[in-house]
């Protein structure tokens, strides 16, 4: 029998740092190594001293909570949030009660909450009273289908990538061929299209990306060598690009368009550019089912995402805040987890 008033939260950072890797390695075992190097970054430490923590009984590590503030502007007026992220117990010490432990301790650290969980994790949460959207999905596009069979997984990549006759069904309308930029070397082109949103555009609530969001999330990024983009007029997409085994993935993690017209062209260069680049599928991180734009009929498999969100501010409701309206695979650690321990020195050099 566990007692709870045994359990300590510490910070990370006066964690024993060999015990912190061991256990990373047992409930991160693909991204242990980066998650070690870069929690300060991901968690955004330097700001955030109370957020990211082990848990702790009789002095080992059982369990962790990543935390990483973020601004919600909702009605002109700017909110403090934080995306509950990384949240792990060892097998041994669940069904206990500790989870909603934890997350009882994890909520005083700020009044809005928000999150992207797996199964186990909802169930937790909704023993917290959240609030579970269902309009939040994960897309992806297979390039070359050959690459998940598996009595032909053993054959040598170069050989797959020259006999993949979907390369044949490549959009061919396309009179201007957009250049790819990579983000690291054209960061003022970057930022003059970024648009730094910091007034509401509509009635519902979204995650406020300015000018210190931007900072942090690429400028100061560990990742910024593995992000690309593409770009015409004001719009643009954002991706990233991971080696994952014997398959080459594409990450959409960030877009804005202007217009329906610039959303068709750029995400039919994207597909063109991976296709003759052998990526073998392309995931777009996040997308609201709700929203009109052409991704429907570009990336058609759907996956479910628990967005799940809670509230104790009374001049912004759970019920307002589910209908959060931008959110994307930048925000969280969505992009983040894309990358393992093995890959993330093998992206494409373009």
């Amino acid at each position: 029998m566990i007692e709870l008033n045994e359990i300590e939260f510490k910070d990370l950072s006066v964690v024993n740092q060999s015990q912190l890797f061991n256990f990373y390695k047992k409930c991160f075992p693909n991204k242990n190594e980066i998650v070690f190097k870069n929690w300060r970054w991901i968690y955004k430490h330097e700001e955030n001293q109370k957020g990211a923590f082990a848990v702790i009984y009789k002095k080992e590590i059982i369990g962790h909570a990543g935390l990483i503030p973020t601004d919600i502007l909702y009605k002109n007026i700017k909110y403090k949030a934080i995306w509950f992220v990384d949240f792990f117990i060892l097998p041994e010490y669940r069904n206990k009660g500790i989870g909603k432990f934890i997350t009882n301790y994890w909520m005083k650290v700020e009044k809005i909450h928000l999150t992207i969980c797996n199964d186990y994790s909802l169930s937790v949460f909704k023993k917290c009273d959240w609030t579970l959207s269902t309009d939040n999905i994960k897309s992806c596009k297979l390039l070359n289908p050959l690459k998940w069979i598996p009595i032909v997984k053993s054959i040598d990549k170069n050989i797959l990538d020259k006999i993949n006759f979907f390369k044949f069904f490549r959009n061919r309308d396309i009179k201007n061929k957009l250049k790819i930029y990579k983000l690291s070397e054209n960061r003022k082109l970057i930022e003059e299209l970024f648009s730094f949103n910091s007034k509401n555009i509509s009635e519902k609530p979204f995650i406020l990306r300015d000018q210190n969001w931007y900072n942090w999330r690429f400028n100061k990024s560990p990742f910024l060598n593995h992000y690309y983009f593409f770009n015409i007029n004001n719009s643009l997409i954002i991706i990233s690009i991971f080696k994952d085994q014997n398959k080459m993935k594409l990450n959409i993690i960030y877009s804005q368009f202007n217009n329906l017209k610039d959303e068709e062209l750029l995400n039919k260069n994207l597909i063109n550019w991976a296709m003759d680049n052998n990526i073998d599928i392309i995931w777009l991180c996040i997308n609201n089912i709700n929203k009109n734009n052409n991704y429907k009929k570009f990336y058609t498999r759907n996956f479910k995402i628990n967005f799940m969100c809670n509230s104790f501010d009374d001049t912004f409701k759970k019920e307002n805040l589910i209908d959060l309206s931008n959110i994307e695979g930048i925000d969280s650690d969505n992009n983040i987890i894309s990358f393992n321990n093995h890959n993330i020195n093998k992206l494409i050099n373009n």
